[in-house]
């Protein structure tokens, strides 16, 4: 019995100097964290992206512009967005509470810490910095890093001799219409006379460089054509005129396209022309910009018809070419899911099915021909053939400007020109 008690008590002694030795080495080690702090990293963040930042597309303010200026349009338009990267942080982490100091050192440690904590949060979200939509590449590569202020409306309208013209941007992109109007003279009399109006998508550059091009090639291409004509009097005027319009326009995407190889432009454009030579008119058109003619006394005529993949024929020349045609969820035909036109300039990655083969027609000028309107699809969307017609017949001197104000009341978001050419003043 006595061996058993010494036992026990030899052994609660022993317990006794272990807890007293863990408790001399807890507080040494303490007493060593408190002298010299341990730096760890908290986080280190890092985005591989390009210098420029992500960019992608976000609705900003109204911005419009002139056709065949460089500025943008209206309310709920593209801009791009550079979202810069986020930064790499590296955040050393606070010493141990249990550090010994006064009330006002444990303050200063509490505010430094919620200061570092606001940091890293706000680290955590990429900034936006705003850049609005210019008309090129070269533009839009310059303004990355700088943020803009939104550009105000603009209305363009232009009276000339012989035509008056009215364009609006719509509130979705930058203003992707234009217009042009070329005169060919000879003995200070004007012997031809070009009109045309353009419809761009996916940017600018594509429609100012054929706005630019194309009616100085239809000239040309004409006034060659009747060199020819008269050598060779067994081919028609009329037809040499036509085909010299269809050379025009093919020469004039295959320019397009050399400049895509060059990675210059992109995007595509539609077009409508109209070209007076002596008493006929010739309308061509690649698209869905339109030509609606008015005659004896007012009654609408159109003499273009849209190139878009909801006509049948033109979805079957697509399929012939190996394309295809399907209907998006908002009902629109696109070719290969993408383009709702079936015909444009560019469009390089379509070129096998969307041509830029016009369709051209000739009418000869009587005193029956009183006005011819061109207009982009911004118009025709919302105002008919008729409609359009008539508010020329009532006041021929705003009307462009008021059928493009009709356009917007009726809710087009697209942008919208409109060309009038007065036709009773060639007429012989």
């Amino acid at each position: 019995m006595l061996h058993t008690v010494r036992f026990l008590c030899s052994v609660v002694a022993a317990f006794a100097r272990l807890v007293r030795e863990l408790r001399k080495a807890s507080s040494i080690a303490m007493a060593c964290a408190a002298c010299s702090p341990v730096v760890c990293v908290h986080a280190v963040v890092a985005v591989a992206a390009p210098p420029a930042g992500l960019v992608s597309a976000a609705p900003l303010a109204p911005r419009k512009k002139v056709c065949g200026a460089a500025t943008a349009p209206g309310a709920v338009q593209k801009q791009l967005v550079v979202v810069a990267p986020p930064p790499v942080l590296v955040v050393a982490a606070a010493p141990s509470n249990n550090v010994v100091g006064s009330g006002s050192d444990d303050e200063e440690q509490k505010a430094e810490n919620k200061r570092k904590k606001t940091a890293w949060s706000e680290s955590r979200r990429p900034s936006r910095l705003v850049i609005p939509v210019a008309d090129d590449a070269g533009e839009v590569a310059a303004g990355w890093g700088a943020a803009a202020a939104p550009v105000k409306e603009v209305n363009v309208e232009v009276e000339g001799e012989d035509f008056c013209v009215a364009s609006r941007a719509g509130p979705r992109h930058a203003m992707e219409d234009a217009y042009s109007v070329v005169t060919h003279k000879n003995d200070g009399d004007s012997q031809m006379a070009f009109y045309g109006v353009f419809d761009g998508h996916g940017g600018r550059a594509a429609v100012d460089f054929v706005s630019e091009r194309l009616g100085k090639n239809v000239v040309s291409a004409v006034l060659a054509a009747g060199t020819e004509t008269r050598r060779e009097a067994s081919l028609a005027e009329e037809d040499a005129v036509s085909a010299a319009i269809r050379a025009a326009y093919l020469a004039t995407d295959s320019e397009l396209l050399a400049q895509y190889q060059q990675d210059v432009i992109s995007g595509g454009a539609c077009a409508t022309t109209a070209l007076v030579k002596n008493a006929d008119l010739y309308v061509a058109h690649l698209g869905d910009c339109r030509a609606v003619l008015s005659r004896d006394g007012g009654a609408a005529v159109a003499l273009t018809a849209d190139h878009t993949c909801a006509r049948e024929d033109e979805r079957e020349r697509i399929e012939r070419d190996g394309g295809y045609v399907s209907r998006s969820g908002s009902g629109v035909w696109r070719v290969q899911g993408s383009l709702a036109v079936s015909r444009s300039f560019g469009d390089v990655g379509l070129k096998r099915w969307v041509v830029a083969e016009p369709a051209v027609a000739r009418v000869p000028l009587s005193a029956g021909c009183e006005f011819l309107v061109i207009a982009s699809d911004g118009l025709w969307d919302k105002v008919t053939n008729q409609e359009a017609v008539d508010a020329v017949s009532r006041s021929s001197a705003t009307a462009c400007g008021e059928l493009v104000e009709l356009a917007r009341r009726r809710g087009s978001r697209d942008d919208v020109t409109v060309m009038v050419v007065d036709l009773e003043r060639f007429v012989r």
